[in-house]
């Protein structure tokens, strides 16, 4: 027997963005306000709709820009209807009808519950990725007006000015890389005279000039999350971070499992297993700053995925995605596909390209030229399959221990997040503009 209460009445249960469901029952309030504003002020409260929009989305889907079209041209056409008494009735009850309108074809739009169709592939490590592609642009144009540091350089300045003196396996876990990766970074540092130790093993810690700069990078780091968290309550962002946390500890133990599969038979140096035992026990994670801890999330994703999917299909992890998003809805037309992939042209004309000469991927068009349209062959759909499978239980495994609730909400953070970094990325190319003006 199906104990679950229905929803409420005006209500309707759709797929969020990792094929969970979101209970919407406030979206015909929020739509209804929207048309009320449009009818009386011609424009709306767009402050309101801003705030309202990532509700809109969870509730509504790919139906949200069709719904919000409709409701605004309804009551901007109803400010031209003749003024009476009954105007005010007559608008709501019409609004009504198309409201009902929206709310079947949105029941229609939403697969039934634990349909693999509602679950889109691999989409929290391209989620994360795309936002964090857009962070890091802007990072790169801000930081370097102060003095120039390549990303993972910063990520330990901050991290030892905020935690204090850490050894490497500590930096290693907390910012989510292998150590030879943080090696290099210690080393140019170390000759930048930034960080200082007293011996080849003993805690790496900030000299007087790395604490200077640290402290002036700082400030410029402030005023970006600032910008990055407009929007989100000091209570949001303190359960936004529980949530990381709960993420991350399944990242790392999908990362763990991931290299016991590679491994298999053949075993692991003595040491690499007693270096990533340290970082499964000790995670130091910068949580001043709310992309710090997206970003470990986002690269103990990535490690993970990159074994998964050369492990699965021989291909690497963005090669992988460059497959799925061409398998998502094909034909694909290069110019949505280099969208999709934020990416450059010619960064993403050697992926497709490769996968073209390798048989996954076929091409409608003149030959030898990138705008054409794009499909997977049949030996690429395969892998599409493989891929969407393996991105799908990869999210799934990684988000279960979110119930719905809270699932829904950190969605709803993050989505306030990716506004934000693509607002703070506009600004920081139009400041690069002026500057070589």
């Amino acid at each position: 027997m199906d104990t679950r209460q229905a929803p409420p009445e005006g209500s309707f249960v759709s797929s969020g963005l990792d094929g969970s469901t979101v209970e919407a029952a406030d979206w015909r309030s929020l739509l209804r306000r929207r048309a009320e504003a449009a009818w009386h002020t011609a424009s709306g409260n767009r402050a309101n709709d801003e705030r309202d929009l990532s509700t809109l989305t969870l509730a509504l889907g790919p139906l949200v820009d069709d719904a919000i079209k409709v409701i605004e041209a309804y009551a901007l056409g109803a400010r031209d209807w003749p003024k009476s008494e009954s105007t005010p009735a007559c608008f709501t009850s019409r609004l009504d009808l198309i409201l009902n309108g929206i709310e079947a074809s949105a029941r229609m739009a939403v697969p039934p519950s634990g349909s693999e169709v509602s679950a889109q592939p691999h989409v929290i490590q391209s989620e994360l990725w795309q936002v964090l592609h857009k962070v890091r642009e802007s990072a790169e144009l801000s930081y370097s007006r102060e003095q120039y540091l390549i990303e993972l350089d910063r990520r330990l300045l901050f991290l030892l000015q905020n935690a204090g003196a850490l050894v490497p396996a500590d930096i290693s876990s907390a910012v989510g890389v292998d150590k030879a990766q943080v090696s290099r970074s210690v080393k140019r540092l170390l000759e930048m005279r930034l960080v200082e130790r007293e011996q080849i093993r003993a805690p790496l810690r900030l000299t007087r000039d790395g604490e200077r700069l640290g402290k002036r990078l700082s400030r410029m780091a402030e005023l970006r999350n600032r910008e990055l968290t407009i929007d989100i309550s000091e209570a949001e962002l303190s359960e936004f971070f529980e949530a990381i946390e709960i993420l991350l500890d399944r990242a790392i133990a999908l990362y763990d499992q991931e290299r016991a599969l590679v491994q298999g038979g053949k075993g692991a140096d003595a040491g690499d297993r007693e270096d990533e035992d340290r970082q499964a026990e000790k995670v130091v994670i910068d949580r001043t700053r709310i992309i710090a801890p997206l970003m470990t999330l986002s690269a103990y994703f990535s490690r993970s995925g990159a074994l998964a999917f050369k492990r699965l299909t021989g291909l690497s992890t963005f090669e992988a995605f460059v497959l799925s998003e061409i398998g998502m809805n094909p034909p694909i037309e290069w110019s949505a596909l280099v969208a999709a992939l934020a990416r450059d042209h010619s960064q993403a004309a050697r992926t497709v390209n490769a996968l073209v000469d390798r048989g996954l991927v076929s091409r409608e068009g003149r030959p030898g030229r990138r705008h054409g349209r794009f499909y997977p062959s049949v030996e690429g759909q395969k892998l599409v399959e493989v891929i969407q499978e393996a991105g799908r239980q990869r999210s799934t495994f990684l988000l279960a221990p979110l119930e719905p609730g809270h699932r829904a909400r950190f969605l709803t953070t993050f989505d306030k997040v990716r506004r934000n970094a693509v607002a703070q990325l506009a600004r920081e190319r139009a400041f690069a503009e002026i500057d070589r003006a």
